[in-house]
Order: C-alpha cells, then structure tokens, then sequence
C-alpha cells in the first residue's frame, strides 16, 4: 500500500514539478556537471545541460550523484527501486531514500537509471544501422533499426531489418564483376512487450512479427505468440535472458501444379525447375543431336518451331496456418571503457506443434565498436534457418539462409 502511494506522489509530481537541470554529477577527477540526468543504460549516464546539448559520460567515471528527483533504478541482483538520489562522504556509493526506507548501493550494482520525471517521447531509445557484406560473390545491403521503450513494469523492444541480395557474375573478359538482374529479398519485424512486477521473477511476454524470405520459400509469414521469460543475469556489463511460448503462424508459401504431359511425351521426365532469374517455371529442355551440315533453312526451322507446344509449369502461392513452439535468448555484453564495445546475440528457436518435423531457427549477432561519439563501427550476422514444408523443395533455393554484412550504426 505504501509503495502505491509513494508511485502516486511521484505521479503527481511529474506533472506539477518539471525535472530541473539541477542534478550535481561529480567525477572522480574532480570535474563537476550540473544539469540533468537523463538515464543510465549500458554503461553510459546520459546528461543534459544547459550550455550543450545531451550527451554521455562512462558510468565508471562517476563519483557522486546529488539530485532532488526521483527515479527508477535497477540493480544488478535484480530490485527495481522507486525513490531519491544522493551521496555520501565516499566515492562511488549512493544513498537511495524512498517512501519505505533509505539504505547505500555500489555503484557499480546499478544497471539502469530513468528519471519518472520523463515524458513518454524521453522513455525512447532508438538505434539506426546500414550494412554492406564481406562475401566476393554476393551483394547484399541491409538497412537496420531498433526501438525500445520502457517503463515502470514493462519493456517493449521492435527490430526491423531490409535485406537485398544479388549474386556478383563475373564480367566478359574477366575484367571485374556484375550484378545479376535476379534480386533476393529479405525482411524481418519483430516486436515484444514485456511485463513483470520484479527482474527477480518471470516476466510475461508477448510477441507478434512479420517475415518475408525469398530464400527460404517464404513470401510473408505474420506470428503471434505470448510466453513467460526470466532475467537470468542482470548487472553491469552482462545481460542474459531467456524466455519460452507458443505462437500461431500464418504464412504464404509457393508451390507447383505441373501441366499434364501430353501422351506422345511419356519419355520425358515429368520434373519442374524453378528459375529463380525470371520467378518463372518449366520442365527440362532438352538439345537435339543435329550435324550443322544438316540443318534446313530459315524458313523451315520457323515453320518447325511454330508447331511446337512450350509446356510450363503454374507456380502458385498457398496460405496456411500452424502452432509452434518459441524458445529465444539474448545475451549482451559491454564495456565500462571510454569508447564502448558492444557484443549481442539474440537467438530463436521455433519447433512446431502442428506440422510433422518441421523446425524453424534465427540468429542475430552484432558487434559494435564505438568510433565517435554515438556512432558505431559493426560487424553483424543474420542466419535464418527453415526445415521446409514436405512438398516445397522444388521452390525454394535452400534451407538456410545467411550473410555476413559490415556497417555502421548511431546510438543516440
């Protein structure tokens, strides 16, 4: 009851009382900032004053804290705290006070600081990447964008990738290479909410994405899916959570209806091939074994290939609709230094419930390096994996799909 009250005092209070730039950051070289803390989240308290725009100092160089405001604060041992900031006599403490109790913390135990004080648009973060590959004979360019959100009692995150592939020929004379006209095209959604009353206990989590791959057969896939998850570490430098659900999938596959082979071909083989140049169908064509020395004129040769019959195979699309299972981890890790080093795995894993040994799989990896300030160098990784439908081997060119790509990101 308490702690209810307390949350509607510091409700209140946001709307009367604007967060002043009058919080005291003290450096443990002995450089004071007076302005106003903006949050603190993976290593970095950011800062707004009034002489310059926001920006970001290493938590480890931090010394003291002296505020008047209230924020939420997350510990590495897994507490979400509500209540004031201030110091005491020795460096690298605060003195946390709230409606119920006031007691010290390291710290270095602290993970994440968010002003209540905030406004909706503040409690965002955001990350924009673009990417080129590594590979010498594919071309592929990615586009990449995360956006988070968070508040008292949950976590919302989405995650947005584009991907263009196209295969590199190489050119007449062996001079160089070109761009096939045959493009494969890869797009990614994937959005969670996550809700808890603690770090320490499971959070429930929902879950809904969009996916579309070429590749693997796949031209557009909508999920919707809820679970329970935990944080399993939680502290400076280390995260790693995990969580476990059900999801129902609705997805649009290409299949085959092969023409009828009329009763004078029954020698041939009654097989499509996929064309992934033209997205176009046909059996197989055969060469005729035939002496230049032979071959009629002009005129015959049209006459002849007028009566042929080109037979083509009709490729379609089916809509179907399944249950699976979801298993996910992300695990981040990152440095206290002066210029950040990030390392993030997010992994799925998706068996499903209702289509026989069928198991689906992604895995995102990304490592950045800060270059300037907010701005990353990253090396990143997107592997996609689909066992298949039984009948769709034909239509589709493989059942993993993955690249390799190097760019660069802005964190603000």
């Amino acid at each position: 009851m308490m702690r209810s009250v307390f949350l509607l005092l510091l409700t209140i209070g946001t709307f009367v009382q604007a967060h002043e730039q009058s919080d005291v950051i003290t450096m443990y070289n002995g450089d004071q900032i007076t302005g106003e803390v903006r949050g603190l989240g993976f290593g970095d308290l950011r800062i707004k004053t009034g002489y310059a725009p926001e920006f970001s100092v290493e938590w480890w160089h931090v010394a003291k804290i002296e505020s008047q405001y209230n924020f939420e604060i997350s510990t590495a041992d897994g507490r979400r705290l509500y209540g004031n900031l201030s110091s005491n006599d020795k460096n690298g403490q605060l003195v946390f006070t709230s409606v119920e109790d006031s007691f010290v913390i390291n710290m270095l135990e602290v993970t994440e600081i968010r002003p209540i004080e905030d406004t909706l648009a503040d409690a965002f973060s955001y990350t924009l990447g673009a990417s080129l590959n590594l590979e010498p004979e594919i071309a592929t360019a990615q586009l990449k964008a995360t956006i988070a959100l968070a508040t008292e009692l949950t976590q919302s995150t989405g995650r947005l990738i584009l991907q263009e592939s196209t295969t590199r020929l190489p050119k007449e004379g062996g001079d160089g290479y070109r761009r096939s006209s045959n493009a494969s095209r890869m797009m990614s959604l994937n959005l969670e909410h996550q809700r808890w009353t603690n770090r320490q206990a499971l959070y429930r989590t929902f879950t809904a994405g969009f996916d579309y791959n070429e590749s693997l057969n796949n031209y557009g896939r909508i999920s919707l899916g809820a679970g329970l998850g935990k944080y399993f570490i939680d502290r400076a430098g280390l995260r790693f959570n995990g969580a476990l659900g059900l999801q129902g999938v609705a997805e649009k596959n290409r299949y085959l209806e092969a023409v009828p082979i009329p009763p004078d071909a029954t020698k041939t083989e009654n097989r499509c091939v996929f064309n992934p140049s033209n997205q176009l169908i046909y059996e197989p064509s055969f060469e005729l074994d035939v002496d230049p020395n032979d071959l009629p004129e002009l005129e015959e040769i049209t006459a002849i290939l007028g009566q042929l019959e080109v037979r083509e195979c009709k490729s379609n699309y089916a809509t179907s609709k399944s249950v699976e299972a979801f298993a996910s981890g992300e695990i981040a890790l990152y440095n206290l230094t002066d210029k950040d080093f990030d390392v993030r795995v997010i992994t799925n894993l998706y068996p499903s419930i209702t289509e026989s040994r069928r198991v689906r799989a992604e895995i995102g990896a990304e490592i950045a390096w800060e270059m300037l300030a907010n701005l990353f160098l990253t090396l990143s990784s997107t592997t996609q994996y689909d066992s298949g439908k039984p009948d769709d081997d034909i239509t589709r060119n493989d059942k993993l799909d993955y690249n390799i790509v190097m760019g660069v990101s802005w964190r603000p």
